[in-house]
């Protein structure tokens, strides 16, 4: 391999990054040869996690930003993993198109989970084709691995929030801007406010125009949990507190210090992948 196709190979390979299965970046580059039972893909609207998994566990994950998904570095991020299946939740339309024709041309049998999917949850919401496919995937993980009724919050792109009654039962949501979306939004619409990223706070009051970004941020992120939680449970549980679980992108960050959550499980939405995975082939 000449000098610029080695260089152009690991530009391409620094797109992808391996997290070990609680989310942690361990390693640049594909891994040796790996064989499991399914592929799991959580195709967000900024990253996708590509999980190889059996029945019963994640193996490894790697991540690639949903923006450069394409046929090519689909097969630099799936490497030699040898999977018999591929079970996907996507929130991004042409994602999801590009994922089922890549797995189509590779004759791997393919599923983008839906409201109409076997996910053994009984939904009641008047128009369950417009609930996320990650959401859902979040539901199944949490009535399988913490039991109902529960909350769970994603902290993403967007945060949401999904209510699971004590019969398992799914009931709706709330959704409100992500930490870096509301940081994103007070860059582009003020003239002033610098870029800036979700970040810990020592303390509440800022003593720089970042400092103060981040204080609010954080500081709203958990307020709005507390206020969403505190209504949830008035209105749907009698003020009997269900569990609570954190999952998504900023979930660590916005725990850290707090009570907020009895679970955090940064691979919940994968974790319900599998489960889904289970339910169809049994």
């Amino acid at each position: 391999m000449n000098d610029k196709k080695r260089a152009s190979k690991k530009k391409e390979l620094a797109w992808i990054f391996h997290t070990d299965c609680d989310g942690e970046a361990v390693k640049i580059n594909p891994s040796p040869l790996q064989h499991g039972k399914w592929l799991l893909i959580d195709a967000s609207n900024s990253t996708s996690k590509l999980a190889l998994s059996t029945s019963k566990r994640l193996i490894t994950i790697r991540r690639i930003a949903t923006s450069l998904l394409s046929p090519t570095t689909l097969a630099l991020a799936l490497g030699d993993w040898k999977v018999e299946r591929v079970i996907a939740s996507s929130v991004v339309p042409k994602a999801t198109h590009l994922l089922a024709s890549f797995f189509k041309s590779q004759r791997i049998p393919f599923l983008s989970i839906d409201a109409t999917s076997q996910l053994g949850i009984p939904i009641n919401y008047p128009d369950p084709a417009s609930i996320g496919a990650d959401r859902l995937a979040n539901v199944v993980a949490t009535t399988a691995l913490y039991g109902t009724p529960a909350i769970v919050v994603d902290f993403g792109t967007a945060i949401t929030f999904d209510i699971i009654n004590a019969q398992g039962a799914y009931l709706g949501g709330i959704i409100a801007p992500g930490l870096k979306t509301g940081a994103d939004a007070l860059h582009e619409k003020t003239a002033l406010l610098p870029v800036s990223l979700p970040s810990p706070i020592r303390r509440a009051v800022g003593k720089s125009t970042l400092t103060a970004i981040h204080s609010g941020l954080l500081l709203g992120a958990r307020g709005l949990v507390q206020e969403v939680v505190t209504r949830v449970t008035k209105e749907n549980f009698k003020n009997k507190r269900p569990c609570v679980i954190a999952t998504g992108t900023d979930a660590k960050l916005v725990a850290q210090g707090t009570q907020l959550f009895d679970h955090i499980n940064t691979t919940l939405t994968l974790e319900g992948l599998r489960e889904v995975g289970c339910r169809i082939t049994s």
